[in-house]
């Protein structure tokens, strides 16, 4: 299983990019763990090993699956009745993340960082969040404005704040919200 190596010095002398200090090992047998009420280990696994060996390794900091779920909470009370959200892209290795360009100190590394969306149908596709007959990026933008709706409380932002942005869909993928619990607030757009 290649993890790759963490950068040698952290970004700005930050402690939250220094090299994790171990794992979680996941196995066929508890990839079904719950991490959180509606969340799995394998949903944070990497994507870039889709083999079926065992064992797999991941990262993820505790805040991460419950701002998840959190925003899951805030998507049901729109009626949209979803058991989970669909993550498209959680934990990442740095071997991984260098392979697909991403930036050299990306969130993901750290099990900080989710790429998500809504998927009702379980068909790996967004839902039409915006009921305007499409899916697309004001799709990605409906619930990003909803979970900076919920951002807005601070005893909310002072448990998840962090970064977050929207992207369209291309070949790949479909609209999707990347959200992270880094502290600070950071909010782009693809």
């Amino acid at each position: 299983y290649r993890i790759g190596e963490y950068p040698a010095t952290p970004l700005k002398g930050n402690p939250i990019y220094t090299p994790p200090p171990g794992f979680v090992e996941v196995t066929k047998d508890n990839q079904d763990t719950k991490v959180s009420p509606h969340f799995t280990l394998k949903q944070f696994l990497c994507k870039e090993d889709t083999s079926k060996a065992f064992p797999k390794y991941v990262l993820f900091k505790e805040r991460l699956p419950l701002k998840l779920e959190a925003i899951l909470e805030r998507v049901n009370a729109l009626r949209f009745q979803v058991e989970t959200l669909h993550v498209m892209s959680a934990f990442r290795t740095p071997y991984y993340n260098h392979a697909i360009g991403d930036v050299k100190y990306s969130m993901h590394q750290w099990g900080s960082a989710a790429d998500i969306y809504v998927d009702p149908q379980k068909k790996d596709r967004m839902a039409d969040l915006n009921h305007d007959g499409r899916i697309d990026l004001q799709d990605a933008k409906l619930l990003y404005d909803e979970i900076e709706r919920l951002l807005a409380s601070k005893a909310f932002a002072a448990r998840f704040q962090g970064g977050m942005g929207y992207y369209p869909a291309n070949a790949g993928h479909p609209p999707f919200v990347p959200v992270d619990v880094r502290g600070p607030a950071a909010r782009w757009k693809g």
